[in-house]
């Protein structure tokens, strides 16, 4: 009863802590981050890619005390410091476990538009693993010097896709996937229905990893300055020595990171290195407006529901949908780019968010698609209608088909567990063909499969409308098959290979900017109102906590501790003087 009593009074106290404290903790941390020092005069960047990042900011602003960065807001700043006086370089912390290699491209691109601004680049390569990323390589490859410390072997490079296929293992416990799809190359849902590759499947993964190998490649060997077949030769002949990466030209020194990064320090003599996450650009608020419609994740539909701390990111149609609006209502947006980075989802989120491209195009506003690391099936749906597409050259994009079906659980219940579960109903006759205890009967899986083809050929009439192409045509290139940018390139789908930084420049022309004109870029969403969050958190108003937000910083601020301490003082002595009367 006493370590029960014990237990009660610690959980007590710990919900007394969370519920009384942690706001104060959280309000003194907002009012933190207002308190910005000021920035050295000289300085070095320090980037580290080694942590995966997301492909947009989150807009949950208290997602981002998770520390997780987003490549488009270390493309904006790599922008902003080639053209700040202050910044003499940037020191990178190399990738080597992996990342996409659309991500990659894009930080290639900006690195080296900032060292043809004159400045440096210094990046060191750590490598710990049984396998080296070739994507976080080829993205500092251009470096002005490229480290390597001498016991980290350049491991393994090159692609490899590992698929589990589960259709015999959800036979041997009892269940079943169903799925309907167009066609043939529309392969996601093979790892629940095949036992290994169907040929279309494995001829469309060999496709897609082999231009994005090739890709990679040429960048490598363009970067180094050597040949192609040099590149492919090195790649192919890993693993090796870290001297045998300096015989190839593949690095530049040997060393430790330390070593590295005083190297950087010395190229900017009497500067300072400042994490990146600590940097803080000038931002443009003059010229022309340019909005940035973010959309990353799954496609969805429904409420738009995230935790206070969550930063997994989806598209929901209603918030997506909102923004494309709120962009074109906007009488200083010149034009719009819509960066999207998504696999896909819903046929009706997707329509939706369609829907609001078109109602924009239709108030005046050029819009650009950005494609970041994949924008597929659903991703490629919302874009189709744009005046312009944007991809990198290994983007993941297309898969125009469908596909849908349920996973039948049923029968493993009844075996393992002896449920018996029977249902009543009313209405359609087809109003439990999604139920999990069963197949489809004929019937359900002809009106699903009508669904499905109806789907399809919506998709492929959008395509062929938007792209101002033949819907036999575009019949050829689709078929659930995916491409990488360059592919789609070809295949008439995108319009020009690159990433944001082009999305931009596209968007400028569109809405006849001059390339010498300023421009400032307005994101959309907006941030949500970090007070409102911390309010639905804990059952405030946002405006009472932001008055409390706002009254911390006032009284953190030294100048008013030194009011505060002198009038502690003569509020003591006039206690005192009190006190004495008092007494006598």
């Amino acid at each position: 009863m006493k370590q029960f009593l014990i237990t009660v009074g610690g959980v007590l106290v710990g919900l007394f802590l969370f519920m009384f404290l942690g706001p104060l903790l959280l309000i003194s941390m907002i009012a933190g981050m207002s308190a910005e020092p000021p920035q050295p005069s000289r300085m070095v960047l320090s980037l580290d890619l080694r942590e995966p990042m997301t492909d947009q900011r989150p807009s949950n602003p208290f997602a981002a005390l998770g520390g997780e960065q987003a490549l488009l807001e270390v493309l904006q700043r790599i922008d902003a410091a080639r053209t700040d006086n202050a910044v003499k370089g940037i020191y990178i912390r190399a990738n080597t476990g992996g990342m996409p290699a659309a991500q990659a491209e894009e930080l290639r691109t900006a690195l080296a538009a900032f060292r043809q601004s004159g400045k440096f680049v210094i990046a060191h390569v750590q490598n710990d693993g049984v396998r080296m990323g070739m994507p976080g390589f080829m993205a500092v490859a251009d470096s002005d010097e490229v480290w390597l410390q001498e016991s980290s072997e350049f491991m393994p490079m090159g692609l490899s896709a590992e698929v589990t296929f589960l259709a015999g293992t959800l036979e041997r416990y009892h269940m079943q996937a169903q799925f309907e799809t167009r066609e043939d190359y529309k392969t996601a849902a093979n790892e629940l229905t095949q036992r290994t590759f169907t040929p279309q499947h494995r001829e469309e993964m060999l496709s897609l990893m082999g231009g994005i190998y090739d890709n990679m490649l040429a960048n490598i060997a363009a970067d180094r300055g050597i040949t192609p077949q040099q590149a492919r030769a090195a790649v192919e002949g890993t693993p090796f020595t870290a001297q045998r990466a300096v015989d190839l030209k593949l690095v530049d020194h040997l060393g430790r990171p330390e070593e590295a990064e005083r190297a950087a320090l010395a190229r900017a003599e009497g500067s300072e290195l400042v994490d990146f996450a600590d940097y803080r650009p000038r931002a443009s608020h003059s010229g022309r407006v340019i909005a940035v419609v973010q959309g990353e994740g799954a496609i969805v539909s429904g409420p738009d529901e995230s935790g206070f701390f969550s930063d997994e990111a989806n598209m929901n149609s209603d918030r997506i949908a909102r923004a494309l609006l709120d962009a074109s209502e906007d009488s200083n947006v010149a034009a719009i780019v819509f960066r999207v980075s998504s696999p896909g989802g819903s046929v009706v989120a997707s329509d939706q968010i369609l829907a609001a491209l078109r109602t924009a195009r239709e108030r005046g506003k050029p819009i650009v698609i950005s494609m970041g690391e994949v924008a597929a099936s659903g991703g490629y749906y919302v874009s189709a209608y744009a005046d312009e597409i944007i991809a990198s050259p290994s983007t993941i994009t297309g898969s125009i088909g469908v596909l849908g079906g349920k996973l039948i659980i049923g029968p493993a219940l009844e075996h393992y567990l002896s449920t018996n579960t029977e249902t009543v109903t009313v209405g359609s006759p087809m109003v439990e063909m999604f139920t999990s205890e069963r197949p489809f009967n004929q019937a359900e899986r002809a009106a699903f499969a009508g669904f499905i083809d109806r789907a399809y050929a919506t998709f492929l009439g959008i395509v062929a409308d938007g792209r101002h192409m033949p819907v036999d045509r575009v019949r050829a290139i689709a078929g659930g098959r995916v491409w990488t940018g360059q592919q789609a390139l070809e295949r008439g789908l995108v319009d020009h290979l690159g990433g944001f930084s082009v999305a931009v420049t596209r968007a400028r022309a569109l809405a006849n900017i001059p390339e010498n004109a300023q421009v400032q870029l307005r994101f959309y969403p907006e941030q949500e109102n970090p007070f409102k969050n911390l309010g639905h958190l804990f059952g405030a108003s946002s405006e009472s906590v932001e008055a409390l937000v706002r009254l911390n910083a006032a009284l953190s601020d030294p100048r008013m501790q030194r009011v505060l301490a002198v009038t502690q003082e003569e509020d003591a002595n006039v206690r005192a003087r009190a006190n004495s009367v008092t007494v006598r």
